[in-house]
């Protein structure tokens, strides 16, 4: 069963990435990588990072089968703007007279399940939204476009593999992928020779946090990422 509460900030403890443990520089170094299984520790409909390109009045469109917030739609002067988590422009059509509109207690847009076009109600993770009325061809364009980017194959190192089957710091990765897209590139850690690292704001049910993504063989690896709270101080080293 999924957890469905925000995973904690204080139950593990944190590090900083500007200066990797010898142990996990060697990994990276090493080459010596791990697979991951794909079970996650935690909802993945929990997390999201929103590229400063989709319009900021665009509602996010929760899955309820995929458990992932998979797009986005906005409406505009009678029409329906779709974009996928990259912020690339999936579809457009008219908008309808008879469709309820979205109110700002109610901010996700809901597909799969049991979910009917307009009725509003509560996700499986407690979350407020109102069932879209998509049409399942744009709605399968859609899922397309996000499980290219959730299935994308990443390699990581024993430490970051750990910390993907931690509660309380793991992070899905089309989140990771997005991050390395998205995130501003900063100063990698010294010790990790061709190492990248990324630093995206995400929101983990709706709380603005940042995370921290270190990277190597042209971004196929995650050596470490961590994520803190915009209310917390940086990560203790």
């Amino acid at each position: 069963m999924l957890t469905v509460g925000v995973p904690s900030h204080h139950e593990a403890p944190r590090m900083s990435l500007d200066v990797l443990p010898d142990e996990i520089a060697l990994q990276a170094v090493s080459g010596q990588t791990l697979t991951w299984t794909g079970h996650y520790a935690v909802s993945a409909g929990l997390f999201e990072i929103r590229p400063p390109r989709i319009p900021r009045d665009a509602r996010p469109v929760f899955d309820e089968d995929l458990d992932c917030i998979i797009g986005y739609q906005r409406s505009f002067g009678g029409c329906y703007h779709l974009y996928d988590l990259n912020g690339d422009m999936t579809a457009i059509w008219e908008g309808l007279r008879d469709t309820v509109p979205v109110e700002k207690r109610e901010p996700m847009l809901v597909v799969g399940g049991l979910w009917a076009a307009n009725v509003r109600g509560l996700t499986a993770l407690a979350l407020p939204g109102i069932g879209s009325a998509m049409a399942p061809t744009t709605l399968a364009l859609l899922r397309k476009r996000f499980s290219g980017l959730a299935a994308a194959p990443l390699l990581f190192t024993a430490a970051a593999h750990h910390t993907m089957n931690d509660a309380h710091r793991f992070v899905p990765v089309h989140i990771l992928r997005l991050a390395m897209r998205h995130g501003d590139r900063i100063q990698p850690p010294p010790d990790v020779p061709g190492a990248a690292r990324y630093l995206a704001r995400m929101a983990i049910r709706r709380r603005p946090c940042m995370l921290d993504v270190v990277t190597t063989h042209g971004n196929a690896t995650i050596v470490q990422f961590e994520y803190w709270s915009y209310a917390d101080t940086l990560p203790a080293a």
